[in-house]
């Protein structure tokens, strides 16, 4: 096994080729060793999870550092983060965002290279046996294929227009690779790189749900153990020990692109591109298995707060709520640089959290101490008391089905709308923003984005609410314009990956 786990690093770590997309896995190499086992194709899925959690993307840029700044979330005046300054004022061609932008680029494209290769392996594969046999290689299959798509949405997100101004997305702007290795790659149109993904995700979901809802196999313990209620129980029992399958491979499904992440990402694109009905489909089975207690739940109010004063009560990434997250083992030295006690020139700082905070028992306004937020600030805590506070980067949490599935059926069924929304307020005892039975749209979008500002501060989402809804960033003391130029520019096609 370590012969594989070298490999799947080697193959992560070093690469370098003449053409931006021309991007050719180290694992060719290995090919003939690597993939002879069922481990071999566990290792470069896993590696795929790896390259997702640098600070390259999920990290640092799709989180907390690049995309929130594009947001205008965090008070930038100290001149002292040029490159996010210079994003926030939407200075594109400046350096620093010019190499951000590449960064992202090559790094997001790099994870679409890996996977099509084990896709392609995987695929003409039928000797390769798995325990489980079919089942697990299609859940394997599933999650390459979900990973895959996550980043192909990415790259849409941040680098072609909204579809809301784009006629539904008709510009070619970015490729849509699905071969490996992959050299002519012609831009597609936004909209049709959407319906790609949409349907790689839906036939993903099937391919993981027998391994992950059939009590048969290990998926289905990952996520019994996720049920907050039944951990709860057991902390207060002082029972720590949860169920686990015997292999490694197979345990902490649940944190991993399974068949909820799967939902709930599909509900996401969805809405991105402007399919509501849909969205509406898969954001409510989210809503429905969390009002039932299946699996995932709200973090309760209690467990919401300052870890410098609570640190073994509080949660401070939320994480019953996260549906999808990246594990990084070195995130605290990530976070460290920005929001690190002993930092004083770098601290991102929220610019007004009593502005937008003016109800004072929202719980999550407890959780920002000196305008810094404690989701990813770990100073004066002890980090082995937060749980995954340490080493967990969210990238999809439950509100956000709540938020969609508000939004999507308000038109057709406003107070079924109004009491998705509602119960996702009495979860922050937040009532005070009840909105009266006769909202018109407009009042309810305005309660709506506000929601998604409190709610989602510091992970990296609020610049695509901005740029779906083709609506001005709202910031302290009034709107930023942007006028529809939330778009980065792709970078040079004829830079090398380095």
């Amino acid at each position: 096994m370590k012969k594989y786990i070298i490999l799947g690093l080697l193959s992560i770590g070093l690469y370098s080729c003449d053409s931006w997309l021309d991007v050719k896995s180290d694992q060719e190499v290995y090919e003939e060793s690597m993939f002879e086992e069922s481990r071999g194709y566990y290792t470069a899925l896993n590696g795929l999870y790896i390259l997702m959690s640098e600070g390259t993307l999920y990290g640092t840029n799709l989180s907390y550092g690049a995309m929130e700044a594009w947001s205008r979330s965090y008070d930038l005046d100290n001149g002292n983060l040029t490159t996010f300054t210079d994003l926030a004022n939407l200075r594109y061609r400046n350096s620093g965002p010019t190499d951000l932008g590449k960064a992202i680029w090559l790094r997001c494209y790099k994870v679409i290279a890996e996977a099509n290769n084990l896709i392609q392996n995987l695929e003409a594969d039928k000797d390769v046996i798995f325990k489980y046999g079919d089942v697990t290689r299609n859940m394997v299959l599933g999650e390459a294929y979900a990973i895959r798509s996550l980043m192909h949405f990415e790259i849409v997100r941040i680098f072609t227009k909204a579809p809301v101004i784009d006629q539904g997305g008709v510009t070619a702007t970015v490729p849509y690779v699905t071969e490996f290795p992959s050299h002519v790659n012609p831009p597609v149109p936004t909209k049709d790189i959407l319906e790609f993904v949409i349907k790689e995700l839906e036939a993903a979901r099937e391919l993981v749900k027998p391994f992950d809802l059939d009590d048969k196999y290990p998926g289905s313990i990952s996520y019994q153990d996720r049920n907050v209620d039944r951990r709860l129980k057991l902390e207060v029992a002082g029972e720590i020990t949860v169920n686990h399958a015997n292999e490694e491979f197979f345990r902490y499904r649940a944190d991993r692109l399974g068949y909820y992440p799967i939902t709930q990402l599909l509900a996401r694109v969805c809405l991105y591109a402007g399919d509501k009905d849909k969205a509406y489909e898969y954001a409510n089975e989210i809503v429905e298995m969390v009002n039932t207690q299946t699996v995932y739940d709200f973090t309760a109010p209690g467990f919401i707060g300052n870890p410098e004063i609570a640190a073994s009560t509080v949660h401070p990434r939320l994480h019953e709520e996260i549906i999808f997250g990246v594990y990084n083992s070195k995130l605290s030295d990530l976070t460290e640089y920005y929001f690190g006690k002993n930092v004083t020139t770098n601290r991102l700082r929220i610019k007004d959290p009593n502005d937008l905070f003016d109800n004072p028992n929202d719980v999550r306004l407890k959780a920002i101490v000196d305008r810094m937020p404690t989701k990813f600030s770990l100073a004066g805590s002890n980090e082995a008391d937060m749980k995954r506070a340490s080493t967990t980067v969210p990238v999809m949490r439950i509100p956000e089905a709540y938020y969609i599935a508000a939004e999507c059926i308000f038109d057709k069924d406003k107070a079924k709308a109004l009491e998705i929304f509602h119960k996702a307020l009495e979860k922050r005892l937040n009532q005070v923003y009840n909105l009266p039975e006769n909202v018109d749209k407009e009042r309810f979008m305005d309660a709506l984005v506000e929601e998604y500002r409190r709610e989602f501060l510091c992970e990296g989402q609020l610049i695509y609410l901005y740029k779906r809804l083709n609506i001005p960033m709202r910031i302290s003391g009034g709107v930023f314009v942007h006028d529809g130029k939330l778009v980065m520019p792709v970078p040079d096609t004829e830079s090398g990956i380095e």
